[in-house]
């Protein structure tokens, strides 16, 4: 009995030291601002446009040439009333932010379509990675019919995609804890 007492306590004061360190429970910085989805051609798209800030400890890692990865979790649900959502579709879509050394540009990386822009500024790359254009999310023929659908979709940094070295910074560090929650919208196929 003394022994799982001592562990409680040992438990206990590590959650009480890393509240005290400020890590945040969920990080909430990026802001998705627009999701617009579209059917044409017998699919349903998705644009979506957020705002994504990066803090000094990001900027000096960027400028360093450390990649950033950041995921756009999408999720198509059909609302229930007395149960929780059914999930309808999952999808997670990743681009990397990467800072191109002998030309001092900065390049974003769509790693599902492959396409990459090369930009001349920061602020230029930062707009370009919070725009996501014609992301096919599902055919229509494989939406069900007559069913009310919400979308939703979140932004977050991937600090399991940071070089191995950096993760425990990251971790540790409220700084690198950058996302944002859920934005929802109507999906009408």
């Amino acid at each position: 009995m003394t022994a799982s007492l001592h562990m409680f306590r040992c438990a206990l004061w590590t959650v009480l030291a890393c509240l005290s360190l400020g890590l945040p429970a969920s990080a909430a910085d990026i802001e998705i601002l627009d999701v617009r989805g579209e059917s044409r051609d017998g699919f349903y798209f998705m644009d979506l446009e957020a705002r994504i800030p990066l803090s000094p400890d990001m900027q000096e890692a960027v400028e360093s040439g450390v990649p950033l990865r950041f995921v756009f979790d999408v999720h198509l649900v059909r609302a229930r009333r007395y149960l929780w959502d059914s999930r309808i579709l999952v999808l997670r879509r990743a681009v990397r932010l990467e800072r191109h050394a002998l030309a001092g540009k900065y390049v974003v990386h769509d790693e599902v379509s492959q396409q990459r822009q090369v930009l001349a500024s920061l602020p230029d790359a930062l707009d370009v990675l919070g725009q996501l254009r014609d992301v096919t999310l599902a055919k229509l023929d494989a939406l069900p019919a007559e069913v009310p659908l919400r979308g939703r979709v979140r932004a977050k940094l991937d600090i399991e995609g940071l070089p191995a070295p950096m993760r425990p910074v990251a971790y540790l560090s409220p700084s690198w804890y950058l996302g944002s929650g859920w934005y929802s919208w109507e999906v009408t196929p």
